[in-house]
């Protein structure tokens, strides 16, 4: 992979989670006193897959459980370190992380709307996440979260509309995409 993409990826790392997943992860490897191998084991990916992330040659975890086992791994480090998790307790919270499901969330582990139809006749969040989710799938299907984000930045000077379009619905996170979706045509 080319060091623009591996750049790309972490930047988008940073913008996502705070740091590049490679800090993160070694940091939680540390604090919980797991190999890397481990890690992967209670995200619920292959430790080559993490390995792959930890390095910026993908930009994030695709299958929306294990993206939801990363985050809870990361709000246990900060609950461990602020003390509210006594260190007795720690292997337990890790088995629960390990066998947790996440129904209802994106690929980040953002939460997706699920709420009744909007007042006023608009259609039904349901039916804006499919609407969605197929654009998303159109967009990625011959350009990469990094090919689209390139794209934006190419034509947001004279289409910021188009731009805001490439980076939400075709790299961002899909609530947000959700939210874009019903302002424009909602």
């Amino acid at each position: 992979m080319d060091p623009t993409t591996t750049a790309r990826n972490l930047e988008l790392q940073r913008q996502w989670y705070g740091a590049p997943l490679g800090e993160h992860c070694r940091d939680l490897c540390a604090l919980f006193g797991v190999t890397q191998s481990g890690l992967a084991e209670v995200i619920g990916i292959s430790p080559a897959m993490l390995s792959l992330v930890m390095r910026g040659q993908r930009a994030r975890i695709a299958n929306p459980d294990a993206a939801a086992r990363l985050s809870a791994l990361l709000h246990l480090a900060h609950e461990v370190r602020a003390g509210s998790v006594p260190p007795d307790a720690v292997a337990r919270r890790l088995a629960e992380v390990r066998s947790s499901r996440t129904p209802g969330q994106d690929s980040l582990g953002a939460a997706v709307p699920t709420a009744p139809p909007a007042e006023g006749g608009g259609p039904a969040p349901e039916a804006d996440l499919r609407f969605v989710r197929r654009l998303r799938e159109l967009l990625t299907a011959t350009s990469g979260a990094v090919d689209l984000l390139d794209a934006a930045d190419l034509v947001a000077a004279r289409h910021p509309g188009l731009a805001e379009i490439l980076r939400t619905c075709g790299a961002g996170r899909t609530d947000e995409a959700v939210a874009l979706v019903r302002r424009l045509i909602g």
